[in-house]
């Protein structure tokens, strides 16, 4: 079963994500997938991590170079899909595999309590931590929008859609491993 999580800054994507995979002894890829599309295709890391999860249109009007990442990055989701069993975090991989039988998530978490995790997580001061929050997502959003066609953190999207100020971390991955349960 393959797992895709979208989530909005510090709703706790990547620690639900490690967190289940730990509990379902599934693999886990975020970043690594960044890394594996650079090492395969002698395009530095550092122009993937510019890119990653955000698209600069005017760059992918001139030069295409946005679609090329993109494209590079979806052809490792969906190799490392093949192998079953794995975790997703963001990435658009819900879209990339849609033909795929998945479960697609999306966490999202009150705004006051996402910049309570990054001021502790990241050491970084209230300000700075409501701007990043803003800056990131709205990033976020114009990369999904953009390359799905779909409006992200839109609940018709996903199959779950969680609020970790509700559940907490714990709970979330309790929802959703019980979920996996039920259709394996």
């Amino acid at each position: 079963m393959i797992i895709n999580i979208g989530r909005e800054l510090a709703a706790g994507g990547r620690q639900t994500g490690r967190l289940l995979a730990e509990r379902l002894g599934y693999r886990y890829f975020d970043k690594e997938i960044v890394i594996e599309a650079a090492r395969r295709s002698g395009i530095s890391s550092e122009a993937f991590e510019r890119a990653d999860e955000h698209c600069n249109k005017f760059l992918f009007g001139l030069l295409g170079y946005d679609e090329r990442l993109f494209a590079l990055q979806s052809e490792v989701i969906r190799e490392l899909a093949g192998a079953g069993n794995c975790i997703f975090v963001g990435r658009c991989a819900d879209y990339i595999l849609r033909d795929r039988e998945c479960l697609n998530v999306f966490l999202r978490a009150g705004f006051a309590e996402r910049v309570e995790r990054l001021v502790a997580g990241e050491k970084i001061d209230e300000e700075h931590a409501k701007r990043l929050i803003a800056e990131t997502d709205e990033k976020r959003a114009d990369y999904y929008n953009f390359y799905t066609g779909k409006t992200w953190g839109d609940s018709r999207s996903y199959d779950l859609c969680i609020n970790t100020s509700k559940t907490g971390i714990e709970g979330a991955v309790e929802i959703i491993a019980l979920q996996i349960s039920k259709l394996i």
